[in-house]
This record gives structure tokens, C-alpha cells and sequence, in this order.
């Protein structure tokens, strides 16, 4: 039997042509949805302020340069996607690498509180697969040493820790609207905060942005249509799957470059200006359409997070995250770690089942981020051992039992 796709976006045959409707009538820029995006969004995560972004990483660049002065440290975790970092040199801020927990893959909060030092401007927490970072303890830290703290929760949208949304810890917090997210409106993204002078500078900084040009959001727009398609259980199982499995066992580049994230991680110094952009209504639109449906794709992520722990808990040779179905832990996807990664991905393509290595980097590691370059073994390790299982609320639990059925084959645990 051939798999369900590794992935699957978020998005719908309706939410496309309400687009193609708001560009013919002339509608992308008219109305009032980013304020009631925004007002919606203040509610929900319990701030005072939430203001559309053009993309998460730009919010995080908003976010360092309102709250840290500069040449300041920032400390954050080296496992995460290189734009991260780049927005917080481009801000003025100087990265400092914080090892990560191996089950969360998320930063250590031990790591956190032997770093900060006096001249720290800002811990930055990424909540990375929809896990919780120790939000109780960064919290702890960063009071008791003053120092700001910043939530990238790109990734988490909806998730809560304690009952607290994420994103509403911090002076800051962010989240995603971008095409692979779970609410998508194909770019964009969302800065919080409980602060007034914060949301004014941000505010300010982003009244000099354009709005998003109408061509390449119809690219992306475009891009998203073509995966949605490809993705198609019917299609992918008579024909996509079948191009990729023989692009991964035969090591073809140029079909696999079409899956992998972070090929090229490269320092930027300044934010490029085809970042400085702003949400238009359109997208707003797109965003609020899809608010009622996240706390039940949460929940059908957290079943098969739990099918998945249920059956490789037993397996010492695989490091699994926490299990939690308190809406701490999301799943976006579930991230297990092996030894020999490459090895049980060709195991599980040999055996007709779709899965992906984690492509994110050791940030800390990679020669365009030298000049900052610091030891964490936790972080090295875990980029070279995370596997994602898929948990997207259209997969099935059929799939998520041949993936635990494949793993223990290929750890002779059958």
C-alpha cells in the first residue's frame, strides 16, 4: 500500500478562490480584517497589543530592534532555521548559542541561566514542533536577572503552557501565517505584546512598509496550489510519491533539493527589503476563516502523538519528546531521534512509507555564523538524529501504525 504524504498544507480549494475572488474584484487591499484580526488576536492570547507582520522572522527583527539596545546579547537556541539568527544581527544584536534539551529540541533553561550576563539584552525561545519550551522557569530567569524575554512560537500557534497561550510569557511573541503553517494565509505573521511603547515602535516601523506586492504573492499563492496538488493522496500515491522515493534511494539532487529546507544558510547583516512588507486585508481574512478549527486539529494531532508514543515508548534506541495532551505540546510534528537517521529513512522509503529528516541546522556550527560560534554537543547531536513523523489532522492512524511498525522492524523490534 502506498503512504500518505510526509505533509500536507493547511489550506483548502475555498481559501484559494476566495483569494482569486478578492484579486479580481480588486478587494485585496480594501476592508478592515487586520484590525479585526489584530483586536481578535488580543483576546485570544490575553494582550494588549497584536499587530500583523509581513512574515515571523520579520517579527522577530521587529521584536530585537524595540526591545534590545544595541550591541547587545540575545541569547537564544542554535537549532533553529538560519533567518532567525540573521534577524537578530540584522536588528543590531549580537546571537549568543544557548544548548537545547535533546527530547524538547527546544533551548535548555540551565544553559539560559549560566550565559546571561550583563550585558544580555534578551532571551529568545523558540517553541519548535509545537513543544512548549519551560516557560515557568525562562520566565524565573529572565525577571530575576531583567533582562527581556522574546516567544517565537512560529510553530506553536495555539498551543498554551499551563492554560497560557504562548507568545504571552514574554515582552514580545510572534507567530506564523506562512504556506506550511497550521493557520495560514500564505505570508504573514503576528507580533504580540503586553506593551504599549513596544507596539508603538513596531507599529511605527512597520507604517513605512509597503503591502505585499500582488505578483509574488500569487508565486507563492501559485506554489501552495501545485504542493496541494502534488500531495493529493490519488496522485501522490500513483505518481509524486513514487518520483521522490526513487530520488531519496538513487541520492538524485535535484530531486531531492525539492524537499529540503536550510540547503544554504547564508549571513545577512541587513534585513533584506523584500522583507519589509505588510499584511494586507486579504490575508487577514484568510486568517480569521480559519480560528475556529485550531483547538480541533490540535487535538487530532495530540491522538496520534499519543498512537506514536504508545507504540516506540519501549525502544531505548529512539529518544522521544514528552507526551502531553494538555494543548502544551501541539505536535505539529512528532520528532523522534535515532542514531542512524539516514539508515532508517531509506529503511522506511524502501518500505513505501513517507517520512523526512529534520532539516534544520546547528546554527552554532555553520561557518556563516563563525563569528559566534560556540560548543553545544545537545544541539549537534539532535540536528543529525531528529526525524519528523507526520500528525497533520488529514493523516490517518492507519499510516501512523506502519510507521511505528517499521521503526521497531528496523531496530529488530518487530
Amino acid at each position: 500500500m502506498m503512504p500518505l504524504p510526509r505533509y500536507r498544507l493547511y489550506t483548502s480549494a475555498r481559501r484559494y478562490a476566495a483569494v482569486a475572488r478578492d484579486v479580481a474584484a480588486g478587494r485585496r487591499l480594501a476592508g478592515t480584517a487586520c484590525g479585526e484580526l489584530e483586536r481578535t488576536l488580543e483576546q485570544q492570547v490575553g494582550v494588549a497589543h497584536a499587530i500583523c507582520a509581513p512574515r515571523a522572522r520579520v517579527g522577530i527583527y521587529l521584536a530585537v530592534r524595540a526591545l534590545v539596545p544595541p550591541g547587545r546579547k540575545v541569547v537564544l537556541s542554535p537549532y533553529t532555521i538560519s533567518d532567525v539568527v540573521n534577524m537578530v544581527i540584522a536588528a543590531g544584536a549580537v546571537p549568543v548559542f544557548a544548548d537545547v534539551q535533546r527530547e524538547t529540541c527546544n533551548i535548555d533553561p540551565s544553559e539560559v541561566e549560566r550565559l546571561v550576563d550583563d550585558d544580555t539584552g534578551a532571551v529568545l525561545v523558540t517553541h519548535l514542533h509545537g513543544l512548549a519550551c519551560e516557560m515557568d522557569r525562562l520566565v524565573a530567569i529572565c525577571r530575576e536577572r531583567g533582562v527581556r524575554l522574546i516567544e517565537d512560537a512560529a510553530q506553536s500557534f495555539g498551543a498554551r503552557f499551563d492554560g497560557r497561550p504562548l507568545a504571552s510569557f514574554g515582552d514580545a511573541g510572534i507567530f506564523s501565517f506562512g504556506l506550511y503553517k497550521n493557520v495560514t494565509s500564505i505570508f504573514g505573521g503576528m507580533v504580540v505584546t503586553p506593551h504599549d511603547d513596544v507596539a508603538e515602535r513596531v507599529r511605527t516601523e512597520l507604517d513605512g512598509f509597503a503591502h505585499f506586492g500582488l505578483s509574488p504573492y500569487l508565486r507563492e499563492t501559485l506554489g501552495g496550489v501545485a504542493t496541494d496538488i502534488a500531495t493529493w493522496p490519488p496522485l501522490f500515491r500513483a505518481f509524486t510519491y513514487r518520483i521522490f522515493r526513487f530520488g531519496f534511494l538513487h541520492d538524485i539532487g535535484l530531486l531531492n533539493n525539492q524537499v529540503t529546507v536550510e540547503a544554504n544558510p547564508q549571513l545577512r547583516r541587513e534585513i533584506p527589503s523584500t522583507y519589509l512588507r505588510r499584511m494586507t486585508p486579504m490575508q487577514s481574512r484568510l486568517v480569521l476563516d480559519q480560528l475556529a478549527h485550531v483547538d480541533d486539529n490540535i487535538r487530532a494531532r495530540i491522538a496520534f502523538a499519543k498512537r506514536y508514543h504508545d507504540g516506540l515508548r519501549d525502544l531505548p534506541e529512539v529518544l522521544l519528546p514528552p507526551l502531553r495532551d494538555d494543548f502544551s505540546h501541539m505536535y505539529t510534528y512528532f520528532p523522534i531521534q535515532v542514531e542512524d537517521r539516514q539508515a532508517l529513512l531509506r529503511h522506511l522509503q524502501q518500505h513505501h512509507l513517507d517520512v523526512a529528516a529534520q532539516h534544520l541546522k546547528n546554527c552554532a556550527d555553520l561557518e556563516c555564523f563563525a563569528d559566534w560560534a560556540r560548543d553545544c554537543p545537545r544541539a549537534r547531536a539532535t540536528a543529525d538524529s531528529v526525524v519528523l513523523l507526520p500528525t497533520y489532522p488529514r493523516y490517518s492512524l492507519a499510516d501512523v501504525d506502519d510507521n511505528v511498525r517499521l521503526v521497531r522492524d528496523f531496530l529488530g523490534r518487530g
